[in-house]
């Protein structure tokens, strides 16, 4: 073969397995042109995702609507508290201004292994509306529970938010879970019409729990709830527009939160809430019982013998198309019956006037039977009576006035009723028998309860006690009695928007009554009206009422040394140093650096014989305040009982170099003189 040939062959090989240039320029432009195009759609898609991106991070970094989470840190001691967040309840609200607030309940951020912590969830009621503070049940619960588990501290956080229905219960519970509960209470029921997601409330989106809970999940991104916000102040925009009502800023909240005046039993709306009540508890109590926290769920009491209906429907139909009765006519049977003594045929007419009345504040006789199945369907969930507990203490077994300041909200006897029921049956519950160490009976061995039922003669003899250590004083009454008359000086208790105020032109009864009413009407804040008044109370000699509004404060603020010190003066003023002992040992314990506090302590146990302790804790006031006479004195009287005559004498100098007629110095300095010589 000739290499002409061969090179023939070789090209022509090689031309088999080669591309053109214009066809691989072809196919290069083809890849360009795809990879640019994808880069063109991914940074199209990109921009509203770094848009969103970049908004969120800026309203995070202005904090936007504030802190939104369920507990925040406010600041107490050596920031190591939390408590619950007082602009929580932010996220519901988006139609109406007022935003209520829970308690103020503090527990510790790090929980040790002494510590039994529970959660006490819920609406007004659970709240302690209109008290809060000291008249919350579940405080009652803390003191009960702490007696009976003496080697562990007890935490009862109080998370209950007047307005909210089950779907803020079922937002709550991730945020709870997160500080490791030992227990959850549950009183709720009374808001799934009109609270906050509520069926027949402004602040409505629907009747399809999933949705609802869906849309809270996205409240935690700021973004949302400013796209909300703007959709919602659109609307109210729109709405002026064509005439829509405005709803008037200075009705209650409970004016002001209503969308549905008239909802039918067994109607539309009606069944709508059933199922949002069932479909959201049964949603919380899954999540709690998989974590293994047990739970107490109460049955709900409101008035059914002194509230009568607030709306007729007149044209309702039950579910056979028959017209149902008014609910005033029934009520009205109902006290015909009552008159008549047939208490039994009353109580259940008037439970019907209440299912069948429009407006739906009080909780329909279904809600309990939702709670009852409720607590049958879970292990972990304990049924707590407190419906029957306040049918045992009503007059004829029909839960009216007595107990009930309004249509549902309990006064104080009744809430030291709810506390002592739920406290009852978690202490005869299995779980908790570990901890807990039952009172001694008559032969001195520890009483033995059952299981199943809550034993009403006990809340009476073991925990009438706790009634009067709620500490509710004469001013928290008045607090109490001013927020309920503004409350029922509105609809629906008043339908005439020209009734005239109670406050314009109202005298005070009394400084009591006096700082109560600023405490509604003023702002001023509870705690400072407390301390106001026992100032007033000491400067008039009266040393008991002084000492009730003290207490009413260490119950409320136990991590402040303040009011125990308070507390500890009038007891030193009366001579009453036994009673002052462990109220300036707390106080100690708290601020182991206030003068007064060691001056005072160390001189009860110079008097009390500790003259070594009297001598170190004299010395560490006298770091704080060098000048102080009387502590000077005491600790003059404290070494000269010690025999150190000399010290004695030295310091009694000072003494006189302040204040030469200080009471009693120059006799001790001449009984000094003596043993000296």
């Amino acid at each position: 073969m000739s290499r002409k040939s061969l090179d023939s062959k070789k090209i022509g090989s090689k031309k088999k397995h080669r591309t053109f240039p214009k066809e691989q320029a072809s196919k290069d432009t083809a890849v360009r042109s795809n990879k640019r195009t994808l880069l063109f759609y991914g940074i199209t898609a990109a921009i509203p995702l770094i848009f969103f991106l970049l908004l969120e991070t800026g309203l995070r970094w202005g904090n936007y609507m504030g802190d939104l989470t369920l507990f925040s840190d406010p600041g107490i001691g050596k920031n190591e508290y939390y408590l619950p967040n007082p602009n929580f309840a932010a996220r519901y609200f988006f139609y109406t201004k007022t935003v209520p607030s829970p308690s103020i309940d503090v527990f510790k951020q790090e929980k040790t292994p002494d510590i039994y912590r529970v959660f006490a969830m819920g609406g007004s009621s659970a709240a302690g509306y209109p008290y809060g503070f000291n008249g919350t049940y579940s405080r009652v619960v803390k003191d009960i529970l702490q007696d009976r588990m003496p080697n562990k501290q007890v935490e009862v956080v109080n998370i209950g938010i007047s307005a909210i229905s089950s779907y803020t219960l079922y937002d709550q519970v991730a945020e709870i879970l997160q500080q490791k509960p030992d227990a959850i209470l549950i009183y709720a029921g009374h808001n799934e019409f009109y609270g906050a997601l509520g069926v027949g409330s402004n602040e409505n989106l629907g009747g399809f729990p999933w949705f609802v809970r869906g849309y809270l999940k996205l409240q935690q991104y700021k973004t949302f709830l400013l796209l909300r916000n703007t959709l919602v102040g659109a609307g109210k925009w729109t709405g002026s527009l064509f005439g829509a009502q405005e709803i008037d800023p200075n009705a209650t909240l409970m004016e002001r939160i209503i969308n549905s005046r008239s909802i039918a039993l067994d109607g539309p709306k009606y069944q709508l809430a059933m199922h949002q009540f069932d479909s959201n508890l049964s949603a919380i109590l899954e999540a709690l019982t998989q974590k293994g926290i047990p739970v107490w769920l109460g049955s709900l009491a409101s008035n059914y013998k002194d509230q009568a209906p607030f709306v007729d429907v007149p044209d309702a139909l039950d579910a056979q198309e028959q017209p149902l009765p008014l609910a005033s006519t029934i009520f009205q049977e109902g006290q015909s019956l009552l008159v008549n003594g047939d208490a039994d045929a009353a109580q259940t007419r008037f439970a019907y006037a209440k299912d069948l009345d429009g407006l739906k504040f009080r909780a329909p006789e279904s809600i309990n039977q939702i709670i009852r199945e409720k607590a049958t369907a879970y292990e972990q969930v304990h049924y707590v009576p407190v419906y029957e507990t306040f049918v045992e203490h009503s007059p004829n077994g029909i839960i009216g006035d007595e107990l009930m300041l309004e249509h549902l909200h309990p006064n104080a006897k009744g809430y030291f009723l709810m506390g002592a029921s739920f406290a009852q049956a978690m202490l005869e519950n299995k779980s908790l028998a570990e901890w807990v160490q039952l009172p001694l009976n008559d032969s001195g061995s520890e009483r033995q309860t059952g299981n199943t039922h809550i034993e009403q003669n006990l809340i009476k003899q073991e925990f009438e006690a706790y009634e009067k250590g709620m500490y509710l004083s004469d001013f928290d009454h008045r607090v109490a009695y001013h927020r309920v008359r503004t409350l029922k000086q509105g609809f629906p208790f008043v339908l005439s928007k020209n009734a005239r105020p109670y406050q314009k032109g109202y005298k005070p009864l009394g400084p009591a009554d006096s700082l109560a009413f600023l405490a509604v009407h003023a702002s001023k804040s509870w705690d400072e009206s407390k301390v106001e008044l026992g100032g007033i109370y000491e400067r008039t000699n009266r040393p008991e009422k002084a000492f009730l509004e003290y207490m009413g404060l260490i119950r409320n603020q136990p991590w402040n040394d303040s009011p125990y010190v308070f507390a500890a003066r009038v007891r030193l003023n009366q001579n009453n140093f036994d009673a002052a002992d462990p109220l300036l040992e707390q106080a100690y314990s708290i601020q182991p650096k206030d003068a007064y506090t060691t001056k005072m302590l160390g001189a009860i146990m110079v008097q009390k014989g500790d003259l070594q302790r009297g001598i170190t804790l004299l010395l560490e006031s006298r770091a704080l305040s060098p000048n102080d006479p009387q502590m000077l004195y005491n600790l003059s009287g404290a070494y000269g009982l010690n025999k150190n005559y000399q010290q004695a004498m030295e310091i009694a100098e000072e003494v006189i170099a302040i204040n030469p007629n200080f009471p009693g110095i120059q006799q001790w300095k001449a009984q000094l003189q003596r043993a000296l010589n």
